[in-house]
């Protein structure tokens, strides 16, 4: 039986689950009077054990009552064989059909929901992907064309990906278009990555085609398959390189009914991020905003790793008066700041030249109000941001407060609301009160965000941080110790086990060897003045002992400190003060500094070791050759 409006009104669940739903439900019930014994009686530690176990029973009951939602994905992917036959018969395609991932499973409000759009962009991969067996054979293609419906899980979601090797889609063309249609502006134009471009598709009113058919252009209705994803939480990105094939990634959430969000306050009003949306989150303290906030043209932007990402501040997308604590009164206050960069932070255009912005990092307003201070200190002034995707762009949201994630249940928002472009929904947290959804795309919308990938200033910061990668790279890590008091040394930081703090009387002299006590065994140690011409280990009542492996033994480096771990990349004098256990020397923190060569140190003070592992070297390889002997 169906019903237009809500679809299949009955589901088929297995017994083995119903009797699992049972169980749990009896362990709710047994519980439940534990708990209201425990309230009768005023057993407070009872009462806390049982809460703890009613709350594992809920989520194990949670995760039961979802499994009976949940379908195969095959039940929608299963019809589209056939689309494919007759639209590639009509169409005049030689096309074959490859579908991947039909056991995957999905809510089953989310299976009704995507047959459509998944419907339209399967016919637009027939109808506009791929070409006619003639085109194809003109480009050097196999005349046969491949599409492929492809579904796995990724980052606890599932994506769906349509794949044709088909002709592609022409960015340039698209923002031509675009720029006719006045839905975006030159600069905006100019700032487009590739694949921004490509996704202008999915601009409202956006279409490419000459005429309406029966099928529908590739770019014919693209908004509305963005518009119902975006009901169900999921996101649309699309790759495309002409004449080589598209790429069209669906990710959507396994169910609708309990997601985990995150939780952000601003003004006096707590919204919910869906974790699906979410990348990361950025607390930027106030002596850092100079740094790495900066504007492009007339936007606030962050820099995060080598790239660019717009800034939004939630406040102002949905007209809410921002508020901060005073940390000595405790008090809210209104926030009069109004700029998210700071006044010396570095400003570019959006489309520069090489006189406009040179790209070194300072612009004239840093220049203009250098004093030698700092004007943001508070902690009040610190930033927190939510950095959100909403596939085809990420950005950051800036908020007021960042609060705990938690899993909500998900509730349509009223008539009187369903208007507001901004929110997906409503919830009801934990002390009673309502918290709202937020629609991380639309809000986008509503704030009308550029990109900055491909802008001047976001190609030098990519250049400088692949630099810094670089360098970063070369750097090596050294422990740095002393043996005198005015000497300093240096070894590989990887070489090191541990650092022990030992008193000179915990140094014996047995056989003429220093040796000390260490884990129910006697550790052998030695000086770099054992070997190298350097001044003598100082006479004094606290030593430390370098611990590392050699040769397959344990021996202690006796040292002084003071002792630091450096990050440095190792540029070696081995001229100067190079000689036996010392490999060269290099300036670290101002100092000249001996590099040990630990396995010279070893060799020369411990010879018999260097002859062991030689000698059981050539006993393997002996062994070797009479196995080897032996088999032939």
């Amino acid at each position: 039986m169906k019903n237009k409006q809500t679809g299949e009104s009955s589901i088929r669940v297995a017994i083995s689950l119903l009797d699992e739903l049972m169980n749990l439900a009896g362990e709710l019930v047994l519980s439940r009077n534990q708990l209201l014994q425990a309230i009768k009686s005023s057993d407070t530690r009872n009462a806390e054990v049982v809460g703890q176990r009613i709350d594992l029973i809920t989520s194990e009951l949670q995760e039961a009552i979802m499994l009976t939602r949940m379908q195969p994905i095959g039940n929608v992917f299963n019809k589209f064989p056939r689309v494919v036959r007759d639209l590639s018969a009509k169409l005049d395609r030689k096309i074959e059909f490859t579908i991947v991932g039909q056991e995957i499973e999905l809510d089953k409000t989310i299976i009704e929901a995507i047959s459509d759009p998944l419907t339209h962009l399967i016919r637009n991969s027939v109808d506009h992907g791929i070409e006619t067996p003639e085109q194809r054979r003109q480009k050097g293609k196999p005349i046969l064309g491949n599409i492929i419906l492809k579904a796995f899980h990724a980052a606890g979601q599932v994506v769906i990906e349509i794949i044709d090797d088909g002709k592609g889609i022409d960015g340039n063309m698209l923002v031509d278009v675009a720029l006719q249609k006045a839905l975006i502006t030159a600069d905006q134009a100019a700032a487009l990555s590739e694949n921004e471009r490509i996704n202008l598709i999915l601009i409202p009113g956006f279409s490419t085609a000459p005429k309406v058919t029966d099928v529908s252009g590739r770019v014919v209705g693209m908004d509305v398959v963005k518009t119902n994803l975006d009901k169900l939480g999921g996101t649309i990105l699309i790759k495309s390189e002409v004449d080589k094939g598209t790429t069209i990634s669906i990710t959507l959430p396994l169910t609708l009914a309990i997601i985990p969000c995150q939780i952000v306050r601003t003004g006096k009003e707590r919204y919910a991020i869906p974790q699906a949306n979410l990348e990361e989150l950025l607390r930027i303290p106030a002596v850092q905003v100079k740094k790495r906030v900066e504007r492009v043209g007339d936007a606030p932007v962050v820099r995060l790793r080598g790239n660019l990402l717009p800034l939004v501040k939630l406040s102002e997308v949905l007209g809410i008066k921002t508020i901060y604590e005073d940390i000595n009164t405790g008090k809210q206050l209104p926030d009069r700041r109004k700029n998210i960069a700071d006044r010396r932070s570095h400003q570019s255009p959006l489309i520069s030249t090489d006189e406009q912005d040179r790209g070194d990092g300072r612009s004239s307003n840093e220049k203009k109000y250098r004093d030698g201070t700092e004007r943001r200190q508070s902690i009040d002034s610190t930033l927190n941001i939510v950095v959100v995707s909403t596939g085809s762009m990420t950005y950051g949201l800036i908020v007021d407060q960042l609060q705990d994630s938690e899993e909500i249940v998900i509730k349509p928002l009223g008539c009187h609301l369903q208007h507001c472009e901004g929110y997906a929904g409503a919830t009801i947290m934990g002390d009673g009160q309502i918290s709202l959804i937020l629609d991380v795309s639309n809000l986008a919308k509503m704030a009308d965000l550029t990109s900055f990938e491909d802008t001047n200033r976001a190609i030098a910061i990519a250049a400088a941080e692949k630099t810094n990668i670089q360098k970063r790279k070369k750097q090596q890590a050294l422990f740095t110790f002393r043996c005198s008091l005015n000497e300093n040394f240096a070894i590989p930081l990887n070489q090191v086990e541990r650092i022990e703090k030992v008193t000179a009387e915990n140094v014996e002299v047995v056989g003429g060897k220093r040796v000390m006590q260490y884990r129910n065994g006697s550790l052998p140690l030695l000086s770099v003045d054992d070997v190298a011409m350097v001044q003598p280990l100082a006479d004094q009542e606290e030593l430390l002992v370098i611990v590392f492996k050699m040769r397959g033994h344990t021996i202690g480096l006796l040292a002084t400190g003071p002792v630091d771990a450096v990050e440095t990349t190792v540029d070696i004098d081995k001229i100067t003060l190079k000689q036996r256990g010392i490999m060269g020397s290099m300036i670290i923190n101002g100092q000249t500094t001996m590099m040990v060569d630990i396995v010279e140190l070893v060799e020369t003070v411990r010879p018999e070791w260097s002859i062991e592992t030689a000698l059981a070297e050539i006993s393997n390889q002996s062994q070797e050759v009479i196995s080897n002997s032996i088999q032939l």
